[in-house]
């Protein structure tokens, strides 16, 4: 009986007509699906901040009144918004956006990075259900029930994103795909946090209401920063393999 193996991500494939015996040109054939359907996923990856910042753009263009330097996004999909449908389809399709890259992650990183990507699969879950289907009270604040389960799935969601940046980064260095980016990986990450409990430290611990909507911006785009650079390498690396794919057969 012939062995083969399915060719490791990044390696070199042999050409077509190297592949003698049918299960390997069988292999071959899933190697590539593989590949697509990693590109997809990375795909879905780089549109995900793209489409939640053009769509936020417009809420607040159409909602009156409103502030993206006091408001926080929830608002624009919250009780008292006028379009919160707009808001909530945006939170709806950029979580699943994220599940889907997350899948991709799982599937093109390898080592710890596996739980890495599954929480960051759980950020789209925590921003697919929590934020779209739980309403935000006004101010965001804790007045009702909807109103707190949006800020306890939001919060759960954004821990869950950073941790997941953290296991992933460990996985980066033992990877030749990825090695490039072990260090801004963590950089990113250590950004994301402290974003984070500053926007929260100041405009909710400290009641700085005025720096609300500007803080929390900051804290969404280091996180996004970080989610397109990933997004795009892992796009390079599967466009990479099909090229291969391509040229050998």
């Amino acid at each position: 009986m012939e062995y083969c193996n399915i060719p490791a991500a990044g390696a070199t494939i042999a050409p077509w007509g190297n592949l003698k015996t049918k299960g390997e040109r069988q292999m071959f054939e899933r190697h590539a699906d593989q590949e697509n359907l990693v590109r997809f996923l990375a795909l879905c990856g780089i549109s995900a901040p793209i489409v939640f910042a053009v769509l936020v753009t417009v809420g607040g263009f159409i909602y009156e009144g409103y502030s993206h330097v006091t408001q926080a996004v929830s608002e624009l999909g919250g009780v008292e918004a006028r379009y919160p449908l707009l808001q909530n389809l945006n939170f709806l399709a950029v979580g699943v956006l994220f599940i889907a890259f997350a899948i991709g992650l799982h599937k093109g990183v390898g080592g710890g990075a596996k739980l890495g990507a599954v929480l960051i699969g759980f950020f789209g879950v925590s921003s697919c259900l929590g934020n779209a289907v739980f309403p935000c009270d006004p101010g965001c604040a804790f007045q009702t029930f909807t109103g707190t389960m949006h800020n306890a799935t939001g919060l759960a969601g954004f821990l869950a994103a950073i941790a997941g940046i953290f296991l992933i980064s460990r996985s980066l260095r033992t990877d030749l795909r990825w090695r490039t980016l072990y260090h801004f990986s963590w950089i990113a990450g250590i950004a994301v946090l402290v974003s984070l409990l500053l926007w929260i430290g100041v405009a909710k611990a400290a009641d700085v209401g005025s720096l609300n909507g500007v803080l929390e911006r900051v804290f969404i785009l280091c996180w996004f920063v970080w989610v397109e650079v990933m997004a795009i390498r892992l796009f390079r690396n599967s466009r990479r393999q099909t090229i291969l794919s391509e040229a050998s057969s």
